[in-house]
């Protein structure tokens, strides 16, 4: 080191002398409480390469355990590296968290937030207490590696911001190196052994840690490699037939004088390639000229162990690697050329495409003459392509057409060049527009331009909502940390219209300067591609994608989805790896364990955990193509998976994610499982495919082509918009044909050419860190305007789940004192006619409202709505107190009368629009009456909350079940009893419920309120394959937990062939343990070997006296 290698905090402190003896026998240093060991980072390390190595020990607890005595460690700092210059710094972070160490990589420039941090991680499980370990970090360039005990585990390309760090000078003054320096919440709490710290002023190869690892190790009689080979799969399309393997080499080991011998070519290496039966398949010689380098080897098209033998002179290397099986690779399970049920309208005539509610012309051109959505026309001036003002003359050429696409293409003349275009507008309505510009002519400006109906102007989405800047919108094109990738001007109800890009290939622009313009008050809208003078080489092409929205008619069911609530309606599954899947992200069931995990469950029920691009450390199909999958950049998660036992019991074990980009042949893995999953016996158990992570993220590999050079020597990256389609338009087409549905996960990052394929958009994650600093963030900080646009069914054209994050922001949000966050979020999403799940909301206040939905049948897709700021029917007198109401089918009103200010506030509520007369109202939320004076009620609201009043009052009972929604079903562990909820046969509808009873038996089950003294009468119709008997019992409940009461039944006897109806009546007495009964379990069972169909249930409240 250059520096001071004094320390400037502790530097008349003699470290070494307090007693801790280091890896090496020599003395350790252990810091004391309240100490931070600090050195001058000037002159002593690189802000922007080097190499950190220290050893490691946990004094007093198991670093390879994730708790000690049964709780968490929280954050350990063991080093940090802060690199300042004025207001700028780069910061280096090695920390533990758990049983995993964590190198991150921050800097001071925006943005920040999620995706802004390079993070490596490492597990560290089977370290014990006491034991010597070292790790070793190193940066270079954009890419960060971390290290355990001289083996390479984890690398990161950094976020593309490190380039506003990359001439950042270290300044004495606020940089420093921190040995054991505390940050986060560390406060030396837990004793750790720091011994032999290191920082290198290059990043050293991983075979330079491995030798310097096992030179510290024994010495000088360290077998020390002299060169390394890394074995790695090759994939770089999605047609590709894996036969090919990448030798990647390192020779920063070899002596000076082989270095020499080798780069001059004097010193070839020879090899031979092993195939799993033994049997040479490759051998020769290379030359190199570098010292670390790759080759291809082929054919690798087995499945097992290849070896490659290599010679360098004197010095001999192997490595191995295990080839899985990718006998699936270019499936095309969902890659049909059929159109899905619901974009059944796809037609083409002549230049006219028929779409769902959507209509395109046209022309001799490559862009549409005429847009219509809703009957009406969504444009004033549809898209044009402008290059340099010249008019250019559209010939028409021929029509190709497939099923689910249609391709025009045409030639265009201007004064001095020509184009060839070729357009294809696919069956949900993506508009890609493909030219290429021929005759090499100079071009000062090239720009695509279209004006939308000022009315259809509500929502700037790029695709986060725009609030502020308006309303004439400027942006640069995005860099990697941007979100504004597409103009798409929106509004509810009425349509919309988007433009978005794959990438910026054959751009010429300033990168500071906007190239996307939009103007609110008159629609207008332009992209400029090319904004300088510049020659055009030779066949230059270029892309543009344009949709119209909404893209598809909304799924069947909107409300009362209730998902993860534990009603007996929608779950998750595989959420934590605890699904019975073979693996955390791939979907495939294992054959045992899944059928443990869902046999009980309800058919169409559970909805299937998965992510749109990543996979995990235990699919050896992943870790193969690692290399040549990997998003330069993307994070890696520690996953848990509970690995299934031979004895029916499982054992958790974690897993990093592993990044796969979507122009591989991932898409065809999630295909095949999923496949497996809808064929496996229990199969129809699943109601839907949910992806996390399917944003429209940026790609810089440049190994299976997302980066690449364009006509101009531009380095261009690709952003999975069109990719990431391809799996969610395979995923959808396969379920739909199989009756199910797909949700998809990207935090607000809504795309209609990506997500609005899908059936269910899943927003809402992303508000946790608010929540953290203000639980009421749901009313106090989100403006409207996001609940209006981004979670709007209505705005995206997709069914809408929320997910609250309230649970996420710290666990105490469960609990009873903090349930009025959970009902602030409840009030303005039922404001919005937001469906919400339940997930890191609290469960008593969500199912109090869920009990009151469910009461007035809010299932039902005839149920209408007048939100606050559309009606006018309904008037309050206090502007702070806002009224929505819903409409039933049989004439219910129910008012969610909102207030998020932080004051309660009373209000005059006028019907009078509806209704003149007196009667009674029912507050239904907290439960009291209301009286109504000539259709005129005054009520109080209290802060951040709601009050739902509704009229006529509805009671509970009579309870009518028609099995739109199932019931829940229970058997013993061995009975194997099955049930279905039919969606295709019933007495009175489609619905209805099948119990298939074999030697044992189960049952359905619904649990209802009660009262003591009241009498509860029950009936049923049924039909059975066989004569049998069906049985309708209650067990008594408190609070949904049993009483230890005998249940009472009725047993009847059914005759085959016909409906039938049976009856169970009983009064609930008031005195012993059935006075504590304030819930029935209602139980429909049948005899053992049968086959019986119920439905239509009805139970009626009665008062005996």
């Amino acid at each position: 080191a250059a520096g001071n290698p004094a320390s400037t905090t502790l530097g008349d402190v003699s470290l070494l002398l307090r007693g801790l003896i280091g890896f090496d026998s020599a003395g350790a240093f252990k810091p004391e409480p309240g100490e931070d060991l600090k050195f001058s980072a000037v002159g002593n390390a690189n802000p922007h390469q080097g190499t950190l190595t220290l050893w490691v020990c946990g004094l007093d607890y198991a670093p390879g355990q994730e708790k000690t005595e049964g709780k968490h460690r929280g954050n350990i700092a063991l080093a940090r590296l802060w690199f300042q210059q004025g207001e700028r710094h780069i910061d280096f972070q090695l920390y533990e968290y758990g049983d995993t160490v964590y190198f991150d990589w921050r800097n001071s420039e925006p943005p920040h937030g999620w995706g802004s941090v390079g993070r490596t991680q490492v597990s560290r499980v089977g370290i014990k207490q006491g034991q010597w370990h070292q790790i070793a970090a190193t940066w270079e360039n954009n890419q960060i590696h971390l290290y355990l005990n001289g083996e390479k585990f984890d690398s990161a390309t950094l976020p593309a911001k490190i380039t506003k760090t990359a001439d950042l000078k270290c300044e004495e003054k606020g940089s420093f190196i921190g040995i054991k320096s505390r940050f986060y919440e560390d406060q030396h709490t837990h004793a750790v052994g720091i011994d032999d710290f290191k920082i290198y002023s290059r990043a050293l190869t991983a075979l330079e840690i491995a030798n310097q690892y096992k030179m510290l190790l024994t010495g000088a009689a360290a077998e020390i490699k002299a060169y390394d080979i890394q074995l790695h799969g090759v994939n770089i399309g999605w047609d590709d037939p894996i036969d090919r393997m990448e030798a990647e080499f390192d020779f920063s080991g070899l002596k000076a004088e082989n270095k020499d011998a080798l780069l001059k070519g004097t010193l070839p290496l020879q090899y031979q390639l092993l195939n799993p039966a033994g049997k040479t398949i490759a051998a020769g010689s290379w030359n190199f000229d570098k010292l670390r380098d790759t080759r291809i080897l082929q054919p690798v098209n087995e499945v097992g162990k290849y070896t490659l033998k290599t010679q360098l002179g004197e010095e001999k290397v192997e490595a191995t690697v295990e080839r899985p099986d990718y006998s699936w690779a270019g499936n095309q399970i969902g890659n049909e050329d059929v159109v899905p049920e619901i974009w059944k309208d796809f037609a083409v005539n002549d230049r006219e495409v028929t779409l769902w509610n959507r209509r395109y012309r046209f022309g001799a051109g490559p862009l549409p003459e005429a847009i219509d959505a809703y009957g009406e026309a969504l444009l004033l001036e549809t898209p044009r392509l402008l290059i340099d003002q010249h008019p250019i003359r559209w010939q028409a050429g021929a029509t190709s057409r497939k099923n689910c696409s249609v391709t025009f293409t045409g030639t265009g003349q201007a004064a001095n060049f020509s184009l060839e275009y070729a357009t294809t507008v696919e069956y949900d309505g993506l508009i890609k527009f493909n030219f290429t510009i021929k005759d090499q002519p100079e071009i000062s400006s090239m720009k695509l331009v279209w004006r939308c109906r000022p009315e259809l102007c509500t929502y700037l989405m790029t695709p986060h909502v725009q609030l502020t800047g308006g309303p004439q919108f400027a942006f640069p094109y995005p860099s990697s940390d941007s979100r504004h990738r597409q103009l798409w001007f929106v509004s509810e109800g009425k349509g919309g219209f988007a433009y978005s890009m794959q990438n910026d290939a054959n751009w010429i622009y300033d990168p500071e300067e906007s190239v996307f313009f939009a103007d609110q008050n008159s629609g207008a809208c332009e992209v400029r591609m090319i904004t300088r003078k510049v020659k055009i080489p030779a066949d230059t092409p270029y892309e543009a994608l344009f949709i119209a929205t909404p893209t598809r008619p909304l799924p069947e069911l909107n409300r009362m989805i209730c998902l993860d609530s534990g009603r007996g309606t929608y779950s998750f599954l595989n959420a934590g790896g605890d699904g019975g899947m073979t693996g955390v992200f791939n979907m495939d069931p294992h054959p045992e364990a899944f059928a443990r995990k869902v046999a009980t469950g309800k058919p169409y029920s559970f909805s299937v955990y998965g992510a749109a691009n990543a996979l995990t450390t235990l699919e050896p199909e992943a870790v193969y193509l690692r290399k040549y999958w990997e998003i330069p950049g993307a994070y890696s998660y520690k996953m848990p998976y509970h690995r299934p036992l031979p004895d029916g019991t499982t054992e958790k074990v974690y897993a990093f994610s592993l990044s796969a980009c979507n122009t591989g042949i991932v898409n065809d893995f999630f295909l095949k499982g999923i496949k497996n999953l809808f064929a496996h016996p229990y199969g129809d158990r699943i109601w839907q495919i949910y992806y996390d992570l399917c944003g429209n993220n940026l790609c810089r590999s440049a190994l299976h082509g997302c980066r690449y050079r364009d006509k101009f020597g531009r380095e261009v990256s690709t952003y999975a918009l069109l990719a990431k389609r391809k799996l969610v338009e395979r995923t959808v087409r396969y379920c739909h044909a199989h009756g199910r549905t797909v949700r998809l996960h990207a935090q607000r990052d809504y795309f209609p050419m990506l997500q609005g394929l899908a059936d269910y958009w899943f927003p809402g994650e992303q508000h946790s860190t608010l929540l953290k600093r203000n639980p009421y963030g749901y009313t106090d900080e989100l403006p409207d305007e996001i609940y209006r646009s981004e979670y709007n069914r209505n705005v995206l054209g997709v069914g809408v789940m929320f997910l609250p994050a309230l649970g996420q922001a710290t666990l105490e949000n469960f609990r009873e004192p903090a349930w009025p966050y959970t009902v602030a979020m409840l009030m303005m999403l039922q404001m919005h006619d937001i469906e919400t799940a339940m997930c890191w909301a609290a469960r008593v206040p969500t199912h109090k409202l869920w009990d009151i939905l469910e009461k007035y049948r809010f299932v039902e897709p005839a149920l209408k709505v007048h939100l606050y700021y559309q009606q006018k029917e309904i008037r309050s007198s206090n502007p702070e107190v806002r009224i929505t109401w819903y409409e039933t089918h049989d004439n219910h009103k129910i008012l969610i009368l909102g207030n998020k200010d932080v004051f309660a506030h009373e209000t005059t509520v006028d019907l009078t629009s509806l209704t003149k007369e007196n009667f009674t109202a029912r507050e239904e939320y907290e439960g009291f009456d209301v009286p109504v004076q000539n259709g005129i009620f005054k009520i109080s609201v209290p802060s951040r909350s709601m009050r739902i009043v509704a009229f006529p009052p509805k009671k509970f009972y009579p309870y009518k079940e028609d099995f739109f929604r199932s019931w829940g079903f229970w058997r013993g562990k061995d009975s194997d009893a099955e049930y279905r909820h039919e969606r295709d046969f019933g007495r009175s509808d489609r619905y209805s419920m099948r119990l298939i009873n074999g030697e044992k038996t189960g049952v359905l089950t619904k649990g209802v309120p009660a009262i003591p003294g009241k009498q509860y009468t029950a009936s049923i119709w049924c039909m059975s394959a066989s004569d049998t008997k069906a049985t309708i019992a209650f067990q008594a409940q408190k609070a949904g937990k049993f009483l230890g009461l005998t249940p009472q039944s009725t047993t009847s006897t059914i005759k085959a062939g016909s409906w039938q109806q049976i009856e169970h009546s009983f009064t609930i007495p008031e005195t012993g343990k059935w006075a504590d009964c304030n819930t029935i379990l209602i139980t429909i069972g049948s005899a053992p070997q049968s086959n019986v169909v119920f439905d239509d249930f009805l139970l009626q409240e009665l008062d005996p006296r």
